[in-house]
């Protein structure tokens, strides 16, 4: 599936990804429960490798 998105609509989301992941980050700290944090932990992986797919045409200015 492809998704086009002009600069401000890629810097926005990218934005919205990377806060989302700080509170994951303070979710996964404070979950005490083994399996709902292996399950963030998976979402987690999902997001960075997504934010990875964003930012690489944005580094080289696509």
């Amino acid at each position: 599936m492809d998704v086009n998105l002009d600069a401000k609509e890629m810097e926005l989301l990218m934005r919205v990804l990377e806060r989302y992941l700080e509170d994951l980050h303070r979710e996964i700290h404070h979950t005490d429960s083994r399996h709902f944090k292996a399950g963030l932990r998976v979402d987690e992986a999902l997001m960075q490798s997504v934010l990875g797919k964003l930012r690489a045409p944005a580094a080289m200015g696509i």
